[in-house]
């Protein structure tokens, strides 16, 4: 399972620092189980070419699992999901906070591989979601 490749996309423009820290702790704690693919991030240092082709070609069509945080809007999360639905046809787990408010579209697309759920921590219960996930796989 090591060799698994999982990218965990979120928000990162209008979130929170906070929640940006946990989704870091998130990650660090999935390499346990896999491969965890790193976004470009914030820096203005990235160009907008360079963060389209590291986070869509370098991260979400090498991935076996994308874990989508939807907890905050998040446009660029939007066109990942849709490139590994419905482009690369692989499996993404979505999430978000119990209290999050998310778009319809989002919570059931009825996808081959696409799984919502909502969790109350984000770093003890997506991880646990995310072992689950990948025995289904």
């Amino acid at each position: 399972m090591k060799d698994l490749k999982i990218y965990v996309g979120c928000a990162l423009t209008h979130a929170p620092e906070e929640f940006r820290k946990s989704v870091e702790v998130l990650k660090n704690r999935l390499k346990e189980v896999g491969q965890v693919l790193a976004f470009k991030g914030l820096s203005d240092a990235n160009l907008p070419h360079d963060v389209y082709t590291h986070d869509i070609i370098g991260c979400v069509q090498q991935c076996d699992l994308l874990v989508a945080i939807c907890d905050y809007p998040s446009i660029g999360l939007g066109w990942e999901m849709a490139v590994q639905t419905e482009v690369r046809k692989k499996p993404i787990l979505a999430v978000a906070h119990k209290d999050a408010k998310i778009s319809k579209l989002i919570l059931d697309p009825q996808l081959p591989g696409y799984e919502f759920v909502r969790y109350e921590n984000l770093c003890d219960d997506v991880y646990n979601l995310v072992v689950e996930k990948i025995k289904s796989l």
